[in-house]
């Protein structure tokens, strides 16, 4: 694979990664057009994806370090007594989100 045909998919990744299509898809079909395909065009697009993550951690990092510290506060608020769900931070606000809209995995956990 040339560097050429390695900048089209981070284009490709990067465009469509964020809007709702699918991106794994768009890389496949460039990959299949272009000859690209097998084992080496499944790393590259894994680390294509990783290379995203790593690119909304640091587009997020400080909401994230936030989230971070703030759970440690929760946490130790809950074991306290003096959590309440009112006049919750954002912070605060979306990890109960995220853990409210894990309940929905329950069903398909393992036990």
């Amino acid at each position: 694979m040339g560097i050429i045909n390695a900048i089209f998919q981070a284009i490709i990744q990067g465009l469509t990664e964020f809007i709702p299509v699918s991106s794994s898809g768009h890389l496949s079909l460039y990959q299949h057009f272009t000859g690209n395909s097998g084992e080496g065009a499944l790393f590259f697009s894994a680390i294509l994806h990783l290379g995203t993550l790593v690119a909304v951690f640091v587009a997020f990092r400080k909401t994230i370090w936030d989230m971070i510290k703030e759970l440690g506060v929760m946490i130790k608020d809950i074991f306290t007594g003096k959590f309440t769900l009112k006049n919750m931070n954002p912070p605060r606000r979306m990890i109960v989100m995220i853990i409210v809209s894990c309940f929905c995995l329950v069903p398909f956990l393992p036990f």
